[in-house]
């Protein structure tokens, strides 16, 4: 005998129970409600992607199912939305309703999502994206987004037309829907290889357009804009060369007594030359396989923008940076040098010398003495100096080039009368730093130089030690410090 089975055991689906879609629709409706009531300049990221204007950003996260989206809402804050009429009341302008002109900067250097408002000249527009770097290609996963977004501009009455990114990110693949005053408009796009013969010249875009159009009344003129891109990304043998510095080079020493400027590679990546027509009518030109007005030559507006590598290596930024990091070091000159240091400082001059020796000593006699106390004289036989004595004397006489008898660099006569009251005013103003060319101007050109391209830390501190030791002498001597 069969066993009674009782109906209310099985498992009743509960079909008011929100499914997944809804509730992902209502979360969209949920943000857009609020980014409509709100002021979208507070609490945004601001974004400056010049010349567009400065963007005000406003993003929120939300899941359907297993993925995460990202719906961001940008407005570009720098152009009034409002429109006044003669009562002095404002109504937010039709976001297509706007005067497209070319700009300079084609979003190269920008995010992938404001080539939006470039293709389409669009001020403000509502984004959904995937946050992982993986793309939207299921082709119903698509459509389930897309009807997402006209589902809720239906339900918001939201003006600002709504975005979805499809494809590989890398693409710029978007589709979009915007509903103003009962007029629904889709931006649709698709990627071609290569374009259709006809829709290669003017003709044949403006039949394209008003086919899609389908307006059973005449229109109106088309209004369009052109423009041609140039681009130059070869330069041929004229590329930048850093000269490095060679000892047997006759500038070699103007070179050691110069910080480095310039880039280490060419930092131009390519060259456009843009020739735009803006705003002309459709029966103003003519533009088909067989002759054309647009001569580039006779463009209305030029343009020429320069494409830099990312990011380019600056010789004096470089060098500079170098140079400042040495503020967090905490090594001394022994620590650096080690038996240097050592071996000179032991090798002391008699102390009679200063009073056998006369109180202005003659150039040989101060030649002899920086021979005597150089790094290079005293080295051992188990390390090599840092700096090799071709180096090292240039330097030296280029800070003190009195010690030389035909000096190569010397020091420009600075007079300056410290008595007149303006002029001690003039100079107790601006940055406080020494004359352009003084013995300290010098002495951190040439320790900048010795660290960022004489072999780092070890050369500075060889180059530091014979400055030092050198001042000591004429300190001592009452020798003249020049500079």
């Amino acid at each position: 005998m069969n066993e009674e089975i009782d109906e209310s055991e099985f498992y009743h689906q509960d079909f008011t129970t929100a499914s997944d879609w809804e509730l992902f629709i209502a979360r969209l409706e949920e943000i857009i409600h609020d980014w409509s009531n709100e002021d979208v300049k507070s609490n945004a990221e601001v974004l400056q992607p010049s010349p567009q204007g400065v963007w005000s950003v406003k993003s929120d996260r939300i899941y359907f199912v297993d993925t995460e989206f990202t719906f961001s809402y940008y407005k570009n804050t720098s152009i009034l939305d409002k429109q006044g009429d003669e009562e002095g009341n404002f109504k937010i302008k039709h976001p297509l309703h706007s005067e497209h002109n070319f700009i300079l900067d084609d979003g190269v250097e920008l995010n992938a999502e404001f080539c939006i408002p470039i293709w389409y000249g669009l001020n403000r527009f509502m984004l959904l994206s995937s946050v992982k770097n993986e793309g939207i290609t299921s082709e119903s996963k698509i459509k389930i987004l897309l009807s997402s977004l006209n589902i809720a501009i239906g339900n918001t009455s939201c003006s600002t037309p709504l975005f979805v990114q499809i494809r590989e990110k890398w693409q710029k693949c978007y589709l979009g829907v915007c509903e103003v005053d009962n007029i629904r408009t889709n931006f649709d796009m698709i990627h071609l290889q290569k374009g259709p013969q006809h829709c290669q010249y003017l003709t044949g875009l403006l039949d394209l357009f008003k086919t899609k159009v389908m307006s059973p009344i005449s229109l109106d003129p088309v209004v369009i804009s052109v423009q041609f891109t140039y681009t130059l990304n070869e330069f041929g043998n004229v590329t930048w060369r850093y000269k490095v510095l060679d000892y047997e080079s006759e500038n070699y020493e103007n070179g050691l007594c110069a910080l480095p400027f310039g880039v280490s590679y060419e930092p131009i990546s390519a060259m456009q030359i843009k020739c735009s027509w803006l705003n002309l009518q459709e029966h103003l030109v003519v533009d088909s396989e067989n002759y054309t007005d647009f001569d580039p030559l006779q463009a209305q507006k030029w343009s020429l923008l320069s494409l830099f590598s990312e990011p380019p290596v600056c010789l004096l930024s470089e060098c500079l940076s170098d140079f400042l990091s040495l503020i967090n070091s905490s090594a001394t000159v022994c620590d650096t040098l080690g038996d240097f240091i050592t071996s000179s400082t032991t090798e002391s001059s008699n102390p009679l010398d200063l009073l056998t020796e006369p109180k202005v000593p003659t150039i040989s006699t101060v030649l002899k003495r920086a021979a005597r106390n150089s790094l290079t004289s005293a080295r051992s036989k188990s390390s090599a100096a840092p700096l090799a004595e071709e180096v090292l004397v240039p330097l030296l006489y280029y800070l003190f080039p009195d010690a030389e008898e035909v000096s190569t660099f010397p020091y420009t006569e600075q007079s300056v009368k410290l008595n007149e009251t303006s002029t001690i005013e003039n100079l107790s103003k601006g940055f406080k730093t020494c004359n352009s060319d003084s013995l300290v101007t010098r002495l951190a050109i040439v320790l900048a130089q010795a660290q960022n391209t004489l072999g780092g830390p070890r050369s500075l501190a060889q180059l530091w030690f014979e400055f030092y030791q050198e001042m000591r002498y004429r300190w001592e001597k009452s020798v003249i410090i020049p500079g």
